[in-house]
């Protein structure tokens, strides 16, 4: 019996568990599945969303089409699937800035807990924290001492106001007790970095690497709990301030009242295709951690990420 088969009679013992298999569950999929984000063409929830496709696409037996619908920081897309019909057929690429979002914003049409049913992370990732190439801060604790020495006066960018990285450079602030200056980009920051128009970037590592690799700019910490294969010679931010962590990760949800049994279904196929070696390497490839949660596990993860950020963002009095 081949891995496909014994993935769909695993799917449907569960479903058996759970009651007679719901008419809409019956059959899927019959049509093609959208991946929907909230990004551009080229951003990381898109790149993982095309390492994906074409595993899932052959063991599901049916098209997975990747769907960018970028603008507002990911509301428009996340807002736009929350309103879908809950039959499995679209799917959002949620990313931590969703929990970020929730945390921050009292008003967003949608409520991420409610509306959702969390299917299984796909991957998780640590920020990079840059500086350029040539700037005099050769480590975080130059960026630290600086700060310290002319507060307020250092910069840090990111891809926007309460976004993860925006929280992450929050919560630097707060460990490390120093002002820095919040620059958000609409677009790339990396040449005004190059240029030497900002101070430092915090960026995921998917967009960093290539220029870390160049020697266009300097990374100087990560935000990971041990330093990552990608960027092995880059210090943790732990190594200077113990204890600080935070990883982002994507991870795929569908609207709310989708039943249980495709939801099952979608869940053991993403946890098969990630595990496959090939697709495996593309994904470490972007500087990510290959993940695979049940869906109570995703559900958790969401809720402890929005008790954190809601956490940070009143001590910072970041408003909504």
């Amino acid at each position: 019996m081949n891995l496909q088969r014994r993935s769909i009679l695993r799917a449907l013992g569960a479903a058996a568990v759970l009651g007679p298999l719901p008419a809409r569950a019956q059959g899927y999929p019959a049509k093609p599945i959208r991946i929907v984000h909230g990004f551009d063409n080229g951003s990381n929830p898109d790149t993982v969303s095309r390492i994906i496709a074409p595993s899932l696409t052959e063991r599901l037996g049916q098209s997975i089409v990747t769907e960018p619908k970028p603008g507002a920081g990911g509301r428009i897309a996340t807002g736009y699937v929350a309103t879908q019909e809950p039959d499995g057929y679209t799917l959002m690429m949620l990313t931590a800035g969703d929990t970020v979002t929730a945390a921050t914003d009292p008003k967003l049409a949608y409520d991420l807990a409610r509306d959702f049913a969390f299917i299984t992370t796909v991957v998780e990732f640590p920020f990079v924290i840059m500086v350029n190439a040539e700037s005099p801060l050769k480590s975080l604790r130059d960026l630290i001492e600086a700060a310290k020495k002319a507060p307020g006066k250092l910069n840090f960018a990111t891809p926007g106001i309460r976004t993860t990285q925006h929280l992450t450079g929050e919560l630097l602030k707060v460990t490390a007790g120093i002002d820095l200056l919040h620059v958000p980009f609409k677009g790339s920051a990396f040449t005004d970095l190059i240029a030497g128009r900002l101070d430092s970037l915090i960026a995921a590592p998917a967009v960093s690497m290539p220029q870390v690799k160049g020697g266009k700019v300097r990374a100087i910490a990560v935000t990971a709990r041990q330093r990552t294969e990608a960027l092995a010679d880059v210090p943790t931010v732990a190594e200077t301030l113990p204890g600080f962590e935070v990883y982002s990760w994507l991870g795929l949800a569908a609207p709310a009242k989708t039943p249980a049994a495709v939801i099952e279904r979608l869940g053991q196929e993403v946890r098969a295709v990630i595990a496959q070696e090939a697709v495996r390497a593309r994904l470490l490839a972007t500087g990510s951690l290959v993940g695979g949660s049940t869906s109570d596990g995703f559900r958790a993860r969401v809720e402890a990420d929005v008790r954190k950020w809601k956490g940070l963002a009143v001590k910072v009095n970041l408003d909504g």
